[in-house]
């Protein structure tokens, strides 16, 4: 395994995703993860009619002074690269060196066909070419390109070294990571899948770049119980229409479970993906993970009761790392 350009800390290690929610809750949630200390919060896209992500990002950061916020993700198929590099560049504008930027979303491209109008018929390729003109955009202002997707030729004004991370689920979206990004996010993918297929694809990718690996943030839901009937309950309501989603459930059955595993979602599956107990075991777990080649982790909360009091009690858990 190649080495890594940056030394994290403990705490830069361990960050927050929380789901889309209207904006004004979610800028309130993201104020109380702050405070609690963590370093860094990812934000979900949501689907069509949820609030803008970047947006309800530029709003918190205005309410807040040090955070990392990460997108996770932003859907490329839902703006132009030159959109999204003014957005970004604004954003960045108002919270200097805080933005990590997160995109994909090209693994329904009938959605991008019926939402978009975008014909996607090589994903991968599309997400390559997206970044080939976004990346000048916010690193050098301006950008000439004509290719296959995408013809542009565009200055902007101002320039930013935003980091850019982008969704994986296979094999060969790791190896594009680890040849174009500044990281990879693969959701909900269980932790062997990560350590066995994702870092190897990744450091393959960069290697065939002939770049260091960027890092990899691996995303764990958590839940606050100790009842191991409840955890699988919570999980599979929080969590059960992923394995229904064909990029999901190929993924899934490239980590070794079933169709009996995916349809209905088994314990075996949920058990795969879910942490949780009192605040000292599921500490201790986040530690053991970091023992890992993995190099970021992405908790979220599995509601279970009260999940006011839950998400408060797992960004002071976080914080306290």
């Amino acid at each position: 395994m190649e080495k890594q350009a940056v030394v994290r800390s403990l705490r830069e290690r361990v960050g927050i995703s929380v789901q889309p929610a209207d904006p004004a809750t979610l800028v309130a949630n993201i104020v109380e993860i702050e405070d609690a200390g963590v370093d860094h919060v990812w934000v979900a896209f949501g689907p069509l009619g949820y609030p803008d992500v970047l947006t309800t990002l530029a709003a918190a950061a205005a309410h807040t002074s040090h955070l990392k916020l990460g997108t996770s993700i932003v859907q490329v198929t839902s703006r132009h690269p030159v959109l999204m590099a003014q957005q970004v560049l604004s954003l960045d504008s108002l919270a200097p060196g805080r933005l990590r930027l997160g995109i994909g979303g090209t693994g329904l491209p009938q959605m991008a066909k019926s939402m978009y109008g975008i014909d996607m018929d090589a994903p991968l390729a599309y997400l390559r070419e997206y970044i080939q003109v976004l990346r000048p955009l916010l690193e050098q202002g301006e950008i000439h390109h004509q290719g296959r997707y995408f013809t542009v030729d565009a200055s902007l004004q101002g320039s930013a070294q935003v980091p850019l991370f982008i969704s994986a689920l296979g094999a060969a979206a790791f190896r594009l990571a680890g040849e174009v990004s500044d990281g990879a996010l693969p959701f909900l993918a269980p932790i062997p899948y990560v350590l066995n297929t994702a870092l190897p694809a990744l450091s393959a990718g960069a290697a065939a770049a002939a770049r260091l690996r960027p890092p990899v943030v691996a995303h764990i839901p958590v839940a606050f119980t100790e009842d191991r009937a409840i955890a699988l309950q919570a999980g599979r309501q929080a969590l059960g229409i992923y394995p229904m989603l064909p990029h999901y459930r190929k993924m899934f059955m490239a980590a070794g479970f079933t169709e009996q595993d995916i349809h209905p979602v088994s314990e075996r599956l949920i058990e795969s993906l879910v942490v949780w107990g009192l605040e000292g075991k599921i500490r201790d777990r986040v530690l053991e993970l970091l023992g890992t080649p993995i190099d970021v982790l992405a908790l979220s909360l599995v509601p279970v009761s009260d999940i006011s009091q839950e998400r408060v009690r797992l960004a002071r858990l976080v914080g306290r790392l």
